[in-house]
């Protein structure tokens, strides 16, 4: 790599990290996002993690996660702040423009550079990476598994056969769906390849395969596969539960599930979303150009790589597609493949205009699209990080949270058991998630899906769904201290009992005439 490509790469990581980085706490955890805040600070904590097939995705994300929590500075859960648990998949969208120099001779420079700018800048990549869940990191095990791959057929070498064994082995420990986006790899494989396996059968196995190299490939695979859902070795029964955990994950695919939506729902949210009161959200340059790209892919050059990753791209979102379970963030496995072959339509697009002026409106146009789209990005990230006019965010935590876990934070530091004040959250099939993230710093906290037969408690967190009018119940008692929206739609109702509250109100700032 010459000094003005490095540099080139420098400044794009840069944009990415810029856009990646600041005020990682400004949104509230999403419900998936405190459910593995959960299950990680246990594995930080206490060393400990089991793998829960139920609903519950692989180990990978943890693991890594655990590094950045130790370089954190706090001590313990209770001083984690959300920021530090998003670090790691902020890290690994980062990551992904650097996996881009894998295939630089496949694509070209040209493409690469536009496929770098596009990672850093493209709304849906910014904004998930600033998430903490499985969907970044998937992504970048895909594109190391793809990118060692090509450096295998390029070379042969046996490092790079384990290299790509390594990714497959992450991507198996990442997320259930990685099966997906293998069917996709396999399908566009023999498609490219077929012909050839067709004429000349064994000798093309020769010619192109190594047993040796294979067994390597798998065997590394099997050996990350392993060492992660057994928690390196001490939890038995994780390879085997691994398997199991397809089946709630079926029924969800065939409908079983509140997360039904239409086959346009990831195209809808990418090419124009443009909800009532909200800006236009759009990264339509890059569907035209990855467009542009996949027609290239087959009418211009000749190469493997680039026919490869438009069957690839092209399968992984029919299947999403059809699969009527959506959520918006999983649309970025196949969207990572519309920004390499939108790298190349823009690659190619730039080398077919004639003329010093029509390149130049040509990369103005580039431009300023990409500079729209970092515009969105930062708009996405921060001004509409919690918004439901942002495409990318869904069932979100309402920013209200915050003034309801200070107010409960502020009557344990007032109360006279502190932070072992008894805590009941009451809400029908448990949706009160964040919550138990949120309220970490309580011993005594019941989760309870409908109303006890004591409902009572010196703080109690109740869903308004169950109508509980439990300062009425008590003669006032107790009294209902906030009504906090959860998500939308989704309320719940603060009570506090009275003496107890008395005391915390004497603690705030009295309002100045």
């Amino acid at each position: 790599m010459n000094r003005r490509s490095a540099l080139a790469l420098l400044l794009i990581l840069a944009g990415a990290l810029t856009l990646r980085l600041p005020q990682l706490s400004l949104r509230p955890l999403h419900n998936d996002e405190a459910v593995n805040a959960v299950k990680v600070s246990e594995l930080w904590e206490q060393g400990r993690y089991v793998y829960d097939p139920d609903e519950y995705h692989g180990p990978t994300l943890h693991y890594f996660t655990v590094p950045f929590l130790a370089l954190s500075g706090a001590e313990n859960s209770g001083e984690l702040p959300d920021a530090a648990l998003r670090i790691a998949p902020a890290v690994f969208g980062v990551g992904l423009i650097l996996i881009l120099l894998l295939l630089i001779d496949g694509l070209g420079r040209a493409a690469v550079f536009w496929s770098a700018m596009f990672i850093a800048v493209s709304p849906a990549m910014v904004f998930y990476s600033r998430y903490f869940i499985h969907e970044m990191l998937l992504v970048f095990f895909t594109g190391l598994t793809i990118g060692a791959g090509w450096r295998y057929g390029q070379s042969k070498s046996m490092r790079w056969a384990v290299v790509a064994g390594i990714g497959l082995g992450l991507m198996s420990t990442t997320k259930e769906t990685f099966v997906l986006a293998l069917a996709a790899m396999g399908g566009a494989w023999l498609a490219v390849n077929g012909p050839g396996l067709h004429a000349q059968g064994r000798a093309w196995f020769a010619a192109h395969g190594n047993a040796k190299h294979f067994a390597a490939f798998a065997g590394t695979a099997a050996v990350v596969w392993l060492a992660l859902f057994t928690s390196f070795f001490t939890n038995a029964s994780g390879p085997l539960d691994s398997i199991r955990t397809y089946l709630p994950w079926l029924e969800r695919a065939g409908g079983e599930s509140p997360h039904i939506h239409p086959w346009h729902f990831y195209l809808h949210r990418l090419a124009w979303f443009h909800p009532a009161k909200s800006p236009v959200w759009t990264e339509g340059l890059i569907l035209a150009l990855a467009v542009v790209g996949a027609g290239a892919a087959f009418l211009g050059e000749r190469s493997s790589l680039r026919r490869f990753l438009a069957l690839y791209t092209v399968l992984l979102m029919a299947i999403y597609t059809v699969i009527s379970y959506k959520t918006p963030w999983c649309l970025l496995g196949f969207y990572h493949g519309m920004i390499l072959l939108a790298g190349i339509g823009a690659a190619w697009l730039v080398d077919r205009i004639q003329g010093r002026a029509g390149k130049i409106a040509l990369m103005t146009l580039l431009g300023a699209g990409t500079l729209h789209l970092g515009w969105q990005a930062w708009r996405a990230g921060h001004g509409f990080a919690a918004d439901p006019k942002n495409p990318y965010v869904y069932a979100q935590t309402s920013p209200d949270i915050g003034q309801l876990i200070e107010r409960v934070e502020g009557i344990g530091r007032v109360a006279a058991d502190g932070y072992g004040t008894v805590v009941k959250v009451i809400a029908p099939d448990s949706d009160y998630w964040p919550l138990p993230w949120y309220l970490r710093r309580f011993e005594k906290v019941g989760w309870y899906d409908a109303l006890p037969e004591d409902p009572f408690a010196p703080v109690m967190i109740v869903s308004s769904q169950l109508n509980a009018r439990l300062d009425d119940a008590s003669e006032r008692r107790w009294i209902m201290a906030g009504y906090t929206e959860l998500r939308p739609g989704i309320f719940l109702e603060l009570y506090v009992e009275l003496e107890l509250w008395k005391r915390y109100v004497e603690t705030l700032p009295r309002p100045k005439d």
